[in-house]
Order: C-alpha cells, then sequence, then structure tokens
C-alpha cells in the first residue's frame, strides 16, 4: 500500500501526470525480488504494469472526476507497521501451499490488474443493504469494469481466471445473461457491497446476472480496509499441511477447554480399525485391518458408497487385509479420509466397508448394534461431503476457485491491492445429507470435520470453524432479522447441515424431540428400505439414555406411544413399497416420504383411544432398535365408518360418513363434508376419481378457535386369514384424519352413529 500527498497547487492533469510518474518510480524500486515480500504474488518480470484511467468518453452516468483517477502502483511494499494478527506461520503456509499448487496460485495478468474498485466511504451510498435496515455497511454502485462483454470473453479465453470464472459457461444465468448482454456495447458494471463484515463485489445490473467475488486482503500484508479485515482467505489446497495445522488447532482446542465435548464423546475401541502409517523407506502411507485395537484415539468416516465396493471387507479377504491393506484398490475417498487421519496425526480409521465383514450377518448386526458408541467414541469424524460416490475423493485441490489480484482504492490517495476470490456457487443439499446411513454419523459425532466442494468447515458442540474465510458467519444470530444474511455462504449453509452431539434436534422433551428427529430422518433416502430402522438405530440407543423412555417398538416408544401414532405426510408425497415387511403399517417406517407430528401449540390432548397391546418381533436380538418381522397393536376406541373421494376440488383430503348421502352437504362441492379432513399415506395405492370405504378411529380430541375437534387414524379392514393367530376385527392403517365442528353442525363424531370398537392394527 502507498499513500500519496495530496497536490493542492497542481491542475487535474498535472496531478495525474505528477502520479503516474510516481507510479512509475515505485515501479522501479520495487523490480528487485528481494524488496517483493510475497514472491508467490509477484508477477512476471516482461509483465508492465498499465496505468489506469477512467475513460474520456465513459458511459457511466457516475463517472468520477478526473482528480479521482487512478494510476495503478506497483506491488505494495512491505511494511513495518503490521497490526495483522494471524499468526505469521498461517500466512507462510498460506503463500508455500499456493507456490505448490499453481492452479490454487492467485493469478494476475494486464486484465485483472486494470480492474480497479473503488472503496471510498464518501463515495458510497446507504440501500437496503445498509443502515436503514439497522445493519452495518454501505453500498458503492455504479461502477464499471474495463471490458465489455465481448472484449471480457476474449480476455477469458487468453487466459485471464477473472473473466474466465465471470464468464462462465457452467453458471446457471449463462443463457439469460446472454441474452441481455449479447449485444451490448457497454461496459460491464459492477457495485461493491461492505456489509456484515464482509466486502463483496457484484457484477451486471442486478444480483444473479454473473457470477460475484469475495474480496479479501493478500496474505502477509496489512489490512487496506475495516470490511477486508485480516481474515485469510480461503484455502484451495486441503491436502495441504496448512489445512492439518489449522485442524489441530481446533482440536487441541476443544480439547483442552470444551466441556460439552469432551463430556458428550465417551471412551471406546471399535472391534476392528484401519491402522494408518508410513513406510520407512518412502514416507508413503500404508494400512492394515486390526482386530481388537490397543486403545488410542481414532477418526470415523461418514460417506456416501454410491454402490458396491470391491474393496470392502468379507470373509475370504479378512486375514489379508489383517496384514496389508493395498492403498491402490481402495476408492479414492478411503485414501483421502486415511490421508487426512495421518496428516492431522491420528493412528486409525473407522470405516464402515472395512471394519464390518459385509458377507457376515451376526458381525453386522453386532457391529450396527454399537454404532452409537462408534461415533461417539471417535476423536472426529470425516464427513465426505462433496464426495457423491466412495470414488469421487475429498482433497483435489478446488483450482476453480482460483482468486486474481486486482487494484483497489482505498482513499482520495491511498492504493492497493487486493484479492477477488469467486463466490462459491450455494449448494445445500449435498448428497452425503440427502442419505439415511449418514444421518446418525453426524447427529452423534463429538467433532465434525466437512469437506465441501469449496472448503473445509469444522463444527464441534461448542465452535465452528472454517479453512479461510470470513469465521463471522457462524456467529448467533443477533436479535435483529435484518443484522445478519448468510444465506448466500456455502460454509454456513453446509454447516446447517451438521448438528454434533444432536444437540438441535434432540433438545426438545419426549416426544417432540423425537417427533423432530423422524421429520428429519424421514426427508432422506436409502437404497435398501429393508435399512429404514437399521440406520437410525444408533441415534434411537442414544435417545433411550437421554429421554424419559423405555420401549421401543418399530420407530415409536412405549411412553406417548398414541401419540407418536397420529404421524402424517403431506399429501400425495408418500409412498408405501410393498413386497418385503419392513414394519406396521402404524409405524411411519413403513413409508418412504417425510412425515411429521403434532406440533408444540398442541399440548392439550385428551386421548379418548386406549392402547391395550402393543408387539413386535424383532429380526436380530442383538439390536433392539433394528429390524423387525412383524407387529401389531390392540386399540379400543371410537369409530364410524366413512367415505374418502379421490375426485374433486379437494381429492384426497375429502370424505363424509357412509350413512350420509351426498344431498346432504348441498353446498359443498360433490356433497362432502368440510368437517372432515383425510390424508391417504400413499394416494397411488387407490383407484382414481372414486369413493372408497374406511373407519375413522378417533384417537384424541382437543379445543381450537371455539370448536371441540380431534384426530385419528383412517383404518382398512383387511382379510382375517392373514392373521390367524389375532383375534377381534383386524385392520390396517391407511391414513390420518382431522374432524371437527362449524356454526351449524356439531362436532363429527357426535353427529351420527359410532360405535366403540376392540379392534387389532397390523
Amino acid at each position: 500500500m502507498q499513500t500519496l500527498a495530496t497536490d493542492h497547487g497542481s491542475s487535474d492533469g498535472d496531478s495525474v501526470s505528477q502520479v503516474g510518474a510516481r507510479a512509475a518510480k515505485a515501479k522501479r524500486r520495487h523490480q528487485t525480488k528481494d524488496n517483493q515480500p510475497w514472491p508467490h504474488f509477484r508477477l512476471p518480470p516482461s509483465f508492465v504494469r498499465p496505468e489506469f484511467h477512467e475513460s474520456e468518453n465513459s458511459d457511466s452516468e457516475d463517472d468520477l472526476p478526473k482528480r479521482h483517477r487512478i494510476a495503478h502502483r506497483g506491488p505494495p511494499a512491505e511494511t513495518k507497521e503490521n497490526h495483522d494478527t494471524t499468526p505469521s506461520s498461517s500466512i507462510l503456509r498460506h503463500q508455500l501451499e499456493a507456490q505448490s499448487h499453481p492452479l490454487a496460485k492467485p493469478h494476475s495478468c494486464p486484465h485483472c490488474v486494470a480492474i480497479a474498485v473503488d472503496l471510498r466511504r464518501q463515495l458510497a451510498r446507504v440501500t437496503f443493504r445498509g443502515d436503514a435496515w439497522a445493519r452495518e455497511g454501505w453500498t458503492t454502485a455504479n461502477r464499471k469494469f474495463p471490458l465489455t462483454v465481448d472484449q471480457a470473453r476474449a480476455a477469458s479465453h487468453k487466459g485471464c481466471a477473472f473473466y474466465r470464472y465471470l464468464l462462465a459457461d457452467d453458471d446457471p444465468a449463462y443463457a439469460i445473461r446472454n441474452d441481455v448482454w449479447g449485444s451490448s456495447p457497454g461496459r460491464i458494471p459492477f457495485e461493491i457491497v461492505m456489509q456484515n463484515g464482509r466486502c463483496r463485489l457484484y457484477p451486471g445490473r442486478r444480483k444473479g446476472e454473473f457470477r460475484e467475488f469475495s474480496l479479501y486482503t493478500i496474505p502477509g500484508q496489512k489490512a487496506l480496509h475495516p470490511f477486508l479485515g485480516y481474515q485469510l482467505p480461503p484455502n484451495l489446497v486441503p491436502n495441504s499441511q496448512l489445512s492439518f495445522t489449522r485442524v489441530r488447532g481446533w482440536l487441541n482446542e476443544c480439547l483442552r477447554n470444551h466441556k460439552l465435548c469432551n463430556a458428550f464423546q465417551r471412551a471406546y475401541m471399535p472391534k476392528r480399525l484401519i491402522e494408518v502409517t508410513t513406510t520407512a523407506a518412502s514416507g508413503s502411507l500404508c494400512a492394515r485391518l486390526v482386530t481388537n485395537p490397543t486403545p488410542g484415539r481414532y477418526a470415523a468416516l461418514s460417506y456416501c458408497w454410491g454402490g458396491d465396493q470391491k474393496s470392502k471387507t468379507i470373509r475370504s479377504v479378512l486375514g489379508t487385509y489383517e496384514k496389508e491393506i493395498l492403498m491402490g484398490i481402495l476408492p479414492q475417498t478411503l485414501q483421502d479420509a486415511l490421508t487426512v487421519t495421518h496428516g492431522i496425526g491420528l493412528r486409525y480409521l473407522w470405516v464402515d466397508a472395512m471394519a464390518i465383514v459385509q458377507d457376515d450377518d451376526e458381525d453386522r448386526d453386532e457391529q450396527i448394534s454399537q454404532m452409537h458408541r462408534i461415533y461417539l467414541g471417535a476423536s472426529f469424524t470425516i464427513v465426505a461431503a462433496k464426495a457423491v460416490t466412495s470414488l469421487d475423493g475429498f482433497l483435489a485441490p478446488r483450482a476453480k476457485y482460483q482468486p486474481s489480484i486486482i487494484s483497489a482504492r482505498l482513499d482520495d490517495n491511498v492504493f492497493g491491492e487486493i484479492l477477488a476470490f469467486p463466490k462459491h456457487d450455494i449448494l445445500s443439499d449435498y448428497n452425503l445429507f440427502t442419505r439415511g446411513w449418514t444421518f446418525q454419523e453426524t447427529q452423534l459425532s463429538t467433532r465434525i470435520l466437512a469437506y465441501g466442494l469449496h472448503e473445509l468447515v469444522y463444527s464441534c458442540l461448542e465452535a465452528r470453524h472454517r479453512d479461510g474465510g470470513y469465521e463471522h458467519v457462524f456467529d448467533p444470530p443477533p436479535a435483529s432479522i435484518y443484522l445478519r444474511d448468510t444465506s448466500d455462504d456455502p460454509a454456513a449453509q453446509m454447516a446447517e447441515n451438521l448438528d454434533p452431539g444432536n444437540q438441535k434436534l434432540g433438545r426438545d422433551e419426549h416426544p417432540f424431540g423425537w417427533e423432530t428427529i423422524v421429520f428429519k430422518y424421514s426427508q432422506r433416502f436409502l437404497t435398501d428400505g429393508l435399512d429404514k430402522l437399521p440406520a437410525v438405530s444408533a441415534i434411537a440407543e442414544e435417545y433411550s439414555l437421554t429421554k424419559p423412555v423405555t420401549e421401543y417398538y418399530a420407530g415409536l416408544w412405549k411412553e406417548d406411544f398414541l401419540h407418536q401414532c397420529l404421524w402424517q405426510v403431506s399429501f400425495n408425497t408418500a409412498v408405501r413399497p410393498k413386497g418385503v415387511y419392513r414394519a406396521p403399517s402404524w409405524s411411519w417406517a413403513s413409508v418412504d416420504g417425510a412425515v411429521h407430528g403434532f406440533t408444540k401449540e398442541r399440548l392439550n390432548l385428551k386421548f379418548s383411544c386406549s392402547l391395550l397391546h402393543v408387539e413386535t418381533t424383532l429380526v436380530s436380538t442383538r439390536n433392539r432398535f433394528g429390524r423387525v418381522g412383524n407387529g401389531f397393536m390392540r386399540l379400543r376406541g371410537r369409530m364410524r365408518k366413512v367415505l374418502w373421494s379421490s375426485s374433486g376440488v379437494r381429492a384426497g383430503h375429502a370424505g363424509r360418513a357412509a350413512e350420509d348421502s351426498a344431498s346432504r352437504w348441498p353446498d359443498e362441492p360433490y356433497g362432502f363434508d368440510d368437517r372432515l379432513s383425510l390424508t391417504v399415506d400413499f394416494v397411488g395405492e387407490w383407484p382414481k376419481d372414486s369413493e372408497v370405504e374406511f373407519w375413522c378411529l378417533e384417537v384424541c380430541t382437543f379445543f381450537r378457535d371455539g370448536f371441540d375437534r380431534g384426530q385419528g387414524l383412517l383404518l382398512d379392514k383387511v382379510d382375517g386369514g392373514e392373521h390367524p393367530d389375532l383375534s377381534d376385527e383386524i385392520f390396517r392403517r391407511v391414513g390420518q384424519a382431522y374432524f371437527g365442528a362449524d356454526m351449524a353442525e356439531p362436532y363429527w363424531f357426535d353427529d351420527g352413529v359410532s360405535e366403540w370398537k376392540e379392534i387389532v392394527v397390523v
């Protein structure tokens, strides 16, 4: 950074000439390599830095006066006054990693260094992003890049990283942008937004037209602006000593100071672990499978298989793996996990495909029953969010987000250079966060290292960090909803999917805590539907240790059992698979799709139905939270026959009592009773445009909005011959029902023919 004294006695033209002369003098002064403190940021020796001036015939409506013209300076000299609080070792490692990986090294060329951003506050204006909404920040608008779209496209073809990312054809807005800008002769406008402790560059006439950039101070330089701060930019090389050193620091801080984390983690050693060491000759990694390992710290891996793994442990290769596991046969994700484990300084790694003998049902059931202890006992869990399959890996350099060096003006006569980092594309729905098995793996972990498309995020019960970038996005939200917006930050978005210690989902009292867990889990997918209960069994095990619950029946707890039976699905979103049995019809595990229960506001429930008996048969007694072979519940309650309709304006929800004719409700479409709301679990199971006869079972009643209301189950009678060991009438759940009243009609169950029955629901 250089500060120039203002020449008050000169004309505008003379001032510009003097500025240019001083720029040339500064360039000569810094041509010596020894005078350049950060050689990896230096431009090639043959490069001549151009002077940048506002065009005399600029088409900007807000051009700066001549006295504000910018003469681009040489590389900033090292300043003795350095208030940077970032450890120098981190800065040095940041520079060395950039040198080792050319695609992650900051880019500089004549096209991008000609870009000059003006950060002077006196030229900024307060917008809706600013103080009017009680948020700290301002905006400088109506600035323009030196190039038009066509010129920028040509610069991109010549290798300019800045314009290549700006005009990338994989951008979702690419087609729209071409329609808008394809024939435009003007230069591309942009604005600088300084808000919430971040500084960003938004190209285009409106947000979303082009990809955006985040602005950072170059590592090792004095901060040029309060909003740039001293935060190191994102680390684009996750497989680096910089990254591993940071992680070790976070882990050591947690182990020393975090009481919640250390209280949550429990001492445990899995039956099998992969031991990772290095060879004495070459220093390359080598691995072997260890049975009954000596006590020590280990990491666990959470990832997506994405298909069968040829290297998985089966009985025929178990002996071989206990001698050596050849690194070359492992999928890339597992190789990367071993690299991280060794880089951080641990000896052991737990991976399900290797630690569980996959063709041994007894061993599989035993290990799954210990899953909660495995993840609770791990020092940290590596979450390979980036990898769609086990073949993808997650440690490749993030070359797509190579930064560029651009010019900046901080004050009337203060100039410098800053880094423009391409803003990462938002991808909150990583494939890993949509899979069923990975749900409990992240919920039960004490510490998580999540490797995404853009960066590494660390999360534990008391802290969150990222591998470079703005850390304040993890701070608790302020009182005003307008003070902080992190919806466009990929690290903050990924962190929303991480809940170490099950703090967010499991904090509510039973049964609401369990209903929240089921709601989140039921939105995920499983390759094998038979894993519906086993894939959440570890969370169920931990839930049983922290909540006042006892018996567990196919996903429902004995305590508040009827309350949990009132789960419901969004209309026409769930499927009840046919074929292999996996749960009773009254269990949410019998359907595929998001299910939810009562809200917290409905606490004053009066249960009119009685639970007489409930029973399930486990497939394996080793895991009481695992698969079931069958189950039923015996109830006594008030029932009424109903006709459900799949046609009309309320198709799928409408119905009326079986004894009522449609003529009783002439003002309602198709003669339906508006006191009823019926939702079947799986619409595709029933004929279209028809009426189907079901039974309604009243489970509970409550008072709301001045009327009596109730909720219950929608049941279908089944052939008793299929269940010869059960007496009484046998039904199966097909949906749920709401009952109500209105000004003209009484509560639905009190208006007509209803009867008390003792039934069995399978």
